[in-house]
């Protein structure tokens, strides 16, 4: 029993690595520009579906991974500065609007150009590998995936804390007005802030469609499990979220084998609990 419970927790960390990905994105661009992305989740459907494409024309694994990356990130920007710019300064309501309407035209626009089939590509011959782990098998590509969003984690911590350009979303994301009044070309950092957290989706949507095809509805799912893990951080706190990823991440999966009827739920009920005794989450600020 005791073998079971931990590899079902290495699943668990596995997991974890999308929910970060995903929400790393989350809450930096709710951190930066307060907008509350609810076309989050169709942004990393949507890097799945580009790295399929890419794969479908070059055949390369890495290419794709990087091509898919970096035009989710460009189509999050051009989205940001065309349809979210004019509503800074409304209320938010327009936005959570906006944004929801952004994710149904991502899903439809899907459906038209890569139909209602889930897609998949292949996996790298070299990461069919199977680690021999507490008596199972646990695939070297989830290796990767989790080594993946660690690295991830700490290039976008170093980003922030340790270069210019982080200092200047920091203290965009402080006081905006202090920010502007300091020179600093917020609309600027907001665009670049969308850039990267959409790019963030999109890697995360590359790496899961090997081993799990991107297909209509993904993101629906995904977007509820990304604000449990941000809400259950604090909004706006990366460290707390990469934290919380694997809290949630390691927590399903442990009550998929304990108590599979109800592991949705008790998910529910962690975040519930959390925020009676902390309403501004585990790592955030009152």
């Amino acid at each position: 029993m005791l073998e079971s419970v931990l590899f079902q927790i290495l699943i668990g960390v596995y997991r974890s690595s999308y929910y970060w990905l995903i929400a790393s994105g989350l809450t930096l661009i709710f951190g930066v520009t307060r907008v509350v992305n609810f076309a989050h989740a169709a942004f990393f459907v949507l890097g799945g579906y580009l790295a399929f494409t890419f794969f479908n024309l070059t055949g390369n694994f890495w290419f794709s991974l990087a091509a898919a990356t970096l035009t989710t990130g460009l189509i999050g920007i051009v989205v940001e500065r065309l349809l979210l710019k004019p509503l800074y300064r409304v209320e938010v309501l327009y936005q959570l609007l906006m944004t929801f309407a952004i994710s149904l035209i991502i899903n439809d626009m899907s459906k038209i150009v890569w139909g209602l089939t889930a897609q998949s590509i292949p996996i790298p011959s070299w990461f069919k590998v199977q680690i021999p782990i507490f008596n199972r098998f646990f695939p070297a590509y989830y290796v990767f995936v989790i080594g993946s969003s660690f690295l991830t984690f700490i290039l976008l911590y170093i980003l922030i804390n340790r270069t210019m350009w982080g200092l200047r979303i920091r203290a965009t994301w402080r006081d905006l007005g202090m920010a502007e009044c300091l020179k600093i070309n917020t609309q600027r950092i907001y665009a670049l802030t969308f850039l990267l957290g959409t790019a963030l989706a999109g890697l995360g949507g590359a790496l899961m469609i090997p081993v799990s095809p991107v297909g209509p509805g993904l993101g629906d799912h995904l977007i509820i499990t990304a604000f449990i893990v941000v809400v259950i951080a604090g909004l706006g706190n990366l460290l707390g979220t990469y934290i919380s990823a694997y809290i949630v991440g390691i927590a399903e999966s442990v009550f998929i084998l304990f108590v599979p009827e109800v592991d949705i739920l008790l998910i529910y009920a962690i975040m519930a609990l959390i925020l009676m005794v902390r309403p501004w989450g585990l790592f955030g600020e009152k």
